[in-house]
């Protein structure tokens, strides 16, 4: 996209990353020919809604105007065991949806008018609830499991895709804005730390793996794609999607894919976005005349102990 001449803010949860970040978009976007792209980045933690409903305004600081794609990307997988962010809430679920529900409530007023995609990346990990979405286990409260969570979390994903795409059409005002999800793909990402343990994924990125470790390692690499690859069908669809894109839909490798009854439930879809309010402190209401997000006054930092 920056090749293409986009204005690009990365985020990260530090300064530092997303420093290095900014070069490594830089140089890659140089080596295609463009000089002086315009990258920037700022500091975004999920894990933390304080943080979180800070980032709009340092984005308005930033002066770059209207936003036309919102890519929500951000996530963990795998987590062993049951882990609580700093607003109470189990990692999984604040991190790969909460925080983007939130996130999205505060950037709303920046989304351009004339046009508008929101990105949200699932996966096809949303089949590991086996077709259930326990509301009352969103935060691992009953049961926690490492690929159970992380299911409920991609399922999240696409629920909240299609209730932000519902109300938006309901408001009678969605000619501009495009939500869609979709499944990259297994890539060779650093995700991959849940799943060896960070202090061993560490050990393996700084001193290389031994050779079993190499050769599992290089097993799996047989059935993941490369980032470049995984990347391959969002900015497919952060440029358009060849001028089809579909409202709500869910695709894989750049095609729409059908999903499951489960998976397009509107009432637990609903739901999600009532409960998401209150967990995320926010009011994200849609309408034509006016779109708010507004801090929860019931749900204020100095109120409530587990959010913000």
């Amino acid at each position: 996209m920056g090749a293409a001449g986009a204005t690009i803010v990365l985020t990260s949860r530090n300064a530092a990353k997303g420093e290095k970040s900014v070069a490594d978009v830089q140089s890659y976007v140089a080596s295609k020919g463009v000089q002086d792209a315009k990258v920037f980045s700022l500091v975004l933690d999920l894990d933390d809604l304080e943080s979180t409903k800070a980032f709009p305004e340092s984005y308005k600081k930033l002066g770059l105007g209207e936003i036309n794609v919102l890519m929500n990307n951000a996530g963990v997988m795998a987590i062993p065991d049951r882990q609580l962010t700093k607003d109470g809430y189990e990692r999984t679920f604040q991190s790969n949806h909460l925080g983007h529900f939130v996130l999205t409530a505060g950037l709303f007023p920046f989304l351009s008018r004339s046009k508008t995609t929101i990105v949200n990346v699932s996966s096809e990990a949303y089949q590991f609830t086996g077709g259930s979405f326990d509301l009352d286990n969103l935060n691992g409260e009953k049961k926690y499991g490492a690929w159970s969570s992380y299911g409920l979390s991609k399922l999240a994903n696409i629920f909240f895709t299609q209730e932000l795409q519902r109300r938006a059409d309901e408001s009678g005002d969605s000619s501009w804005l495009t939500a869609v999800t979709l499944h990259p793909g297994a890539v060779a990402t650093d995700l991959g730390r849940n799943i060896a343990g960070e202090k061993k994924w560490d050990q393996i990125k700084n001193n290389g793996a031994s050779p079993v470790e190499m050769f599992f390692l290089n097993a799996l690499s047989k059935f993941t794609l490369t980032v470049e690859q995984g990347a391959s069908t969002q900015v497919f669809l952060a440029a358009g999607a060849n001028g089809s894109l579909q409202k709500a839909a869910f695709y894989e490798d750049m095609k729409v894919m059908n999903l499951p009854s489960f998976a397009v439930d509107t009432a637990k879809a609903k739901q999600l976005w009532e409960v998401s309010e209150s967990l995320g402190g926010v009011d994200f209401k849609l309408s034509s005349k006016k779109v708010t997000a507004e801090p929860m006054a019931s749900l204020s930092k100095d109120e409530s102990t587990t959010s913000s």
